[in-house]
């Protein structure tokens, strides 16, 4: 009976030693970006920590069982804006909210509105954009988070997501064979078959329809990830979390001093116009997070590009340096 008993246990005691560990991972992560940012910038964060009060509304403070914190840096030395934040928090999902995958899914009010409890989730993420002063230096998103829901023994109750890519305003291609390389290692410590996987996953999710436009030049993305033990996971996300820096500050050292002019802002503006459709149009992540109540409307806010424009008519002359970015966002390569 012991013996029974101890195999039951078993993944319980895992699966709780997850959101510990995932915690450390990535708080690690959001404190060792925030640091690099304020090394290159010469800037501080503005930091702002949220809570939820008795009515579940976000509001400004601390609170046990939630660390919600948004770093914010705006009109610096070398970045025009950057958001950060991290999250963990243990909670209730409401009455009559469920999980298709990593989609909400609320009850039918037909079928009369659910009473009593709602089912206890815990969740943790770090999510960073970076956009600089210069058009020359590629943007960059990271977001990695792990998701569970009751404790986490049942078929399909706990999930991770993220990846990082990178969104050039004028294209370089050794700085997108250069983090496309540092991803494709870091997966590749584990997997072989992981980055091809990850790598066009990245490219489909992080696409403009409307637009036939990619946003960037990709990197990797994985979402609703449970298709092997939570520790071989753990470990994966873990390495890519890590290869992020590396990834992606070289790119600012080299790029951040370069002569620019106003067409070159203009373009850029332009560029994340683009940014700022992707993620009110398109983007799963910010939908899931404000249906479910976990992410703050202020923590997308700060994550929003601080400039962007839009034109009529925003086509780029014919042989340029724009229109050979279009060229890429339009027919997706493997940089490596």
């Amino acid at each position: 009976m012991l013996e029974i008993l101890e195999k039951v246990e078993q993944p319980v005691q895992s699966q709780q030693s997850m959101l510990v560990r995932t915690e450390k991972v990535f708080k690690r992560m959001f404190e060792n970006v925030c640091q690099a940012i304020e090394e290159i910038d010469g800037t501080q964060f503005q930091e702002q920590r949220w809570t939820k009060d008795e009515n579940c509304e976000w509001v400004e403070g601390d609170n046990n069982g939630i660390t919600y914190i948004d770093m914010a840096l705006r009109n610096g030395n070398v970045f025009e804006k950057v958001g950060i934040n991290y999250v963990s928090m243990q909670g209730e999902l409401p009455p009559g909210m469920t999980f298709q995958g990593s989609d909400v899914v609320m009850a039918d009010p037909a079928n009369g509105m659910p009473s009593g409890k709602g089912t206890p989730f815990f969740a943790s993420s770090t999510s960073v954009v970076i956009n600089a002063l210069n058009p020359m230096v590629p943007t960059a998103h990271v977001n990695y988070r792990y998701f569970q829901v009751g404790d986490g023994t049942q078929p399909g109750s706990w999930w991770f997501g993220g990846g990082g890519d990178l969104t050039p305003i004028y294209l370089f291609e050794e700085d997108a064979v250069h983090f496309h390389q540092v991803h494709k290692a870091a997966c590749d410590q584990h997997d072989p078959t992981f980055y091809p996987v990850a790598k066009k996953a990245c490219d489909e999710y992080f696409y403009l329809p409307h637009r036939g436009e990619c946003r960037g030049v990709g990197g990797i993305f994985f979402d609703y990830l449970q298709d092997r033990d939570v520790e071989s996971l753990f470990s994966l996300v873990t390495t890519c979390s890590e290869a992020f820096l590396p990834a992606y500050i070289p790119l600012i050292e080299k790029r951040k001093d370069m002569e620019f002019t106003q067409q070159h802002k203009y373009w850029q503006r332009l560029r994340r116009g683009r940014y700022a459709e992707f993620i009110l149009l398109h983007d799963r992540g910010v939908r899931f997070g404000l249906t479910s109540g976990i992410v703050n409307t202020q923590s997308v806010l700060n994550c929003m590009p601080g400039e962007a424009c839009w034109n009529y008519s925003d086509q780029p002359i014919h042989g340029s340096q724009e229109e050979k970015l279009l060229e890429v966002l339009r027919n997706p390569r493997e940089w490596v």
